[in-house]
């Protein structure tokens, strides 16, 4: 893995499955969700040219095959301490490579693992830190052949070292805000940032229908193998229970 400290701008976005009500006690949060996330960027599989993806998330869905997130935090006082994995596998058409040529067809197995640690120093505010793992199987087909031969694979994994902030504010008594950004400042990536915007709408003191969006930038390249400068972003909705 090398190395690099970037400058650290933290531009303030959401998460779902924040504090639902401040205390100092013990407790576990579980938020499972769905992330509407399109696709808009450029991906390298091995000594291929940067291949232009540009999918919405109609376009994803319509050929998604399987989709899922679950993120969960346990609270100890000020502490927090989050797990978040997300499994997407997908297809999308990829623009033609030559004139004259249908575009390929690209299928991909991706995992995004979240693990982090926050500290409470207000009721409203968090600073936290932690690590971004990504694992991304890409197969192209329909290649051109020649130049190409006809299918194409490629996998990597990256890990990334983030910094941010969270906030939280009430909305009145049914309605909660809540705000996240971070950025990486250590890994693998050239750089990465994150930020999310939530709505959480309150059943009691224990559930809440979480309504958002969520923005995440990468980029990230292994000269020769795999390259990944995209931006992913879409609407989130999850359910949070609170135990």
């Amino acid at each position: 893995m090398r190395h690099k400290v970037i400058a650290v701008i933290l531009v303030l976005a959401a998460w779902s499955s924040t504090s639902m009500a401040q205390d100092d006690g013990n407790k576990f949060v579980l938020t499972p969700y769905l992330w509407g996330t399109s696709l808009d960027g450029t991906s390298t599989v091995g000594g291929l040219p940067p291949l232009t993806v540009d999918a919405s998330f109609s376009d994803l869905f319509s050929k998604l095959n399987f989709a899922a997130s679950l993120h969960t935090e346990f609270h100890t006082g000020p502490w927090r301490f989050v797990l978040d994995p997300t499994y997407l596998s997908l297809e999308a058409d990829i623009p033609p490579l030559l004139p004259n040529q249908p575009g390929p067809k690209m299928e991909a197995t991706i995992w995004l693992v979240e693990a982090w640690a926050g500290y409470a120093f207000t009721d409203n505010w968090e600073v936290l830190a932690g690590i971004r793992y990504q694992d991304q199987d890409l197969e192209l087909s329909r290649l051109p052949n020649p130049p190409f031969t006809s299918s194409l694979g490629a996998s990597d994994s990256w890990s990334d070292w983030f910094v941010g902030a969270r906030f939280n504010t009430d909305l009145g008594a049914k309605w909660l805000l809540v705000m996240r950004g971070d950025v990486v400042v250590a890994g693998d990536s050239d750089s990465s940032y994150n930020a999310e915007v939530f709505f959480n709408r309150r059943f009691g003191e224990r559930m809440a229908l979480n309504l958002g969006y969520r923005y995440l930038k990468d980029d990230y390249s292994n000269p020769g193998v795999y390259g990944w400068d995209m931006v992913q972003q879409g609407p989130v909705v999850g359910y949070t229970w609170v135990f």
